[in-house]
This record gives structure tokens, sequence and C-alpha cells, in this order.
């Protein structure tokens, strides 16, 4: 029996590579429909009216779409918009200060000696690692002592003690593999470390920067323990206590939780399609420098 020639070799190889990617295709899109499947149920479920809602079995599309449940969850009884504004208010200001810090943060641990790096990144990474609830009943006792219970700033500095030890560490490589040889070259041009660090290094590592930013931001609007425990005015409440507001002693209307549910999950989805380019290049990047 005479060779297979080269050529028909190739075809055979093509032909299995090509198999393989349509069944890690084929594995991807059903591992995406397996977990996109709550978000889909969460807004049809926030379409339907509380009969349906409860009918059996299911319907999987609902039959009558209704804003029903968008106009009860707005209403003043539940103080949705309210909580909207001190979610923005919350998120934006966790997402500024987390950047303020954790930039000239990240650049100082970069540039320590190996040692002190090292032990410093080892202590972020514990920080990183405590229960919000682990922290939260300390952090009321402090900020109830300097005033602070019941005000936006406790709930943002609250936030901060998880954002900011995230920031760092994946910040870090960044910083650490930017080229010194540039920052003495802007020292001679007259630029101190602050100028030389907006100036020259933040536009160049920018993905990593969006990244921050993006998951700084995102991490405060979904956060809801540290909000729970330190503001129990509803003037102050951001959109995850109000969402607890809909859950009642005797029943919870399902229809009206999934409706301001979706509006939580909203600014998620279009922040991360907007910025998904940056968000996929900030992780990469982060994850293959050293």
């Amino acid at each position: 029996m005479s060779a297979a020639s080269p050529s028909s070799q190739l075809s055979h190889a093509e032909k299995r590579r090509r198999r393989q990617r349509w069944t890690k295709s084929v594995i991807a899109w059903i591992i995406a429909l397996v977990y996109l499947f709550p978000v889909y149920w969460m807004v049809t479920t926030s379409l339907k009216d509380k009969v349906e809602t409860f009918s059996q079995p299911p319907h999987i599309l609902p039959y009558a779409p209704t804003l029903d449940s968008y106009r009860a969850a707005f209403s003043p009884e539940y103080g949705v918009w309210i909580a909207l504004g001190n979610s923005f208010i919350i998120a934006l200001g966790t997402l500024i200060l987390t950047l303020a810090v954790a930039v000239p943060a990240s650049y100082a641990v970069a540039r320590f000696r190996d040692g002190v790096s090292t032990s410093m990144m080892v202590l972020l990474t514990v920080v990183q690692l405590l229960p919000a609830i682990a922290i939260s009943i300390p952090l009321f006792v402090m900020f109830r002592q300097m005033g602070l219970i019941n005000t936006h700033l406790s709930i943002i500095l609250a936030d901060l003690s998880v954002t900011l030890p995230f920031a760092v560490i994946l910040l870090r490589p960044y910083f650490k593999q930017f080229p010194y040889e540039v920052e003495e070259a802007a020292k001679l041009d007259g630029l101190g470390v602050l100028q030389t660090i907006v100036r020259i290094i933040i536009p160049t590592i920018r993905p990593g920067v969006v990244m921050i930013g993006s998951f700084a931001f995102l991490m405060a609007w979904g956060e809801f323990t540290f909000a729970l425990t330190l503001s129990t005015q509803q003037e102050v409440q951001p959109l995850t206590v109000a969402l607890n507001r809909l859950i009642g002693q005797y029943g919870t209307n399902w229809n009206h939780l999934m409706a301001v549910a979706a509006l939580i999950a909203t600014p998620v989805l279009l922040i991360f399609i907007a910025l998904q380019r940056y968000i996929v290049a900030g992780l990469a990047g982060g994850a293959t420098k050293g």
C-alpha cells in the first residue's frame, strides 16, 4: 500500500483542527448560555404580571409583556430613584479614589526592592481575601465614632478596602515592566515623578487603568454588605439595599424584584460591552507581565 501524500496528510490535519475548533465553539456557547439563562429569566420575569410569574408550568416567554413591574418598582414606596442616584455617587466616588490611590501606590510597590515589594503584596492579598462581613462591624464602630454613619463617604471608604488591594495587585506588573530608562529621560527633561506617571506612564498602560477603573466601579455598584451595615437611612442607601426592600416579611413581589435587579444589571452590561476591548487587554496584559 502506498504511503499517503503530504497534501492528503495536511488535509486530514486541517479537518481535525477544524473539528476541534467547532467542538470548542459549541462547548463555549453551551457554557455561555447556561450562565446567561438566569439573566434572561430575570428580564422575562420583570415583564410578567404577578399571575404569570407563578404560572405552572413556567412560561419561557411572557404571554402578555407589561412594564407594570417597572412602574411599581419606581413608585415612591421603594425609593428606587433616590437609591439609583446614591449608587452612582458611591460607585463614581469609589472609582475616583481607587485610581487616585492605586496608581501611585502601584508605582511605589513596583519600584521597591524585592523584599519590601513581596511583603506588601502578601499583605494586600490577605486583606483582599478577608470577607466583607468580617470587617464591616469594625468599620461600623470606627465610622460611628467619626460621625460618618449614614453618609456616602463611609460606604465609599469601606468599598475602597476591597477595590484598592485588587487594583494595586493588578496594576503593579504594568509599572514593574515599564522601562526605567524612559523615567530617567523624563527626569532629564524636568518632569517630576507625579508628572512622569500622569503624562508618560498612564497613557502607555491605559488598558490596565481602564480595566481597574471599570472593576472598581462595578464592585462598588454591586456591593451590599457595607451599604447595609453603614447606612440605615433610605436617603443614603444604594440600589442593592433598595432591592432588599422588595423582599417582604410575608411574601416577595418577584416581578418587581426582577425589575430592580434588571436595573442594577444594566450598567454592568453596558460598561462591559463598551469597554470590553480595554478590559480583556488589561486582564491579558496583567496576566503576562511579571
